[in-house]
């Protein structure tokens, strides 16, 4: 089974990769529920998907059959309620006829219709053609880039203390300095004073860490 034949091989690979180097909690990372939601896609094949193995494919017109319903049932009204055939074609851009014929799997839409279909539902473009491997590499790619982007906005987070970090320490030394200084010269060098300010030094150390 080759890339081209499943093109979410590679986005699961670099996906897993990401999940290694982030030490993430695989099943929830993995989780086929949410995948299954965002796709479409039964959950048994978005399960074969995630092992490896080769998804089954559908007639195209059964497939958009399928997935107008599963867009039906899971994408509703506000109310909660399942959008008719009348809003669907009105809501596309298309005639009551049409869309009743769609919906009940009566006709199979122009690539035209079907992404008038998506926008209504305000699902990606190829959400009812895509095959379950391109559906799926659609997916996980978008996983892939929200741990890319968590990890740069991590590292980042990391620079900003690391500066604060630096800055703070050279405002204490700053501030050790001026106290040395200012001692001596009102107290004149002496083991004494030496020891006094090593121990005042210390003291404003340990003040700052705590």
């Amino acid at each position: 089974m080759t890339d081209e034949a499943s093109p979410h091989l590679k986005s699961l690979a670099r996906l897993q990769d990401l999940i290694v180097k982030a030490d993430l909690d695989w099943a929830i990372v993995l989780d086929p529920g949410p995948l299954a939601l965002s796709t479409g896609l039964p959950l048994s094949v978005v399960a074969m998907g995630l092992h490896g193995r080769e998804m089954p494919l559908m007639d195209l017109h059964k497939q958009v059959h399928q997935r107008l319903a599963f867009l039906r049932s899971h994408r509703p009204r506000p109310d909660g309620k399942p959008y008719s055939q009348k809003e669907i074609g009105a809501g596309a851009g298309l005639t009551s006829q049409w869309s009743g014929q769609l919906l009940n799997g009566g006709k199979k839409p122009s690539l035209e219709h079907a992404a008038r279909i998506e926008d209504f539902f305000g699902v990606p473009r190829g959400f009812l053609t895509a095959t379950p491997s391109q559906a799926l590499d659609r997916a996980l790619s978008e996983k892939v880039a929200e741990l890319q982007d968590a990890q740069v906005a991590a590292l980042q987070h990391a620079n900003e203390r690391l500066m604060a970090e630096r800055d703070r320490q050279e405002a204490l030394l700053q501030q050790c300095e001026r106290s040395r200084v200012k001692s001596i010269s009102f107290r004149g060098p002496s083991s004494q004073v030496k020891r006094e300010v090593l121990e005042e030094l210390l003291a404003s150390i340990a003040d700052e860490e705590a």
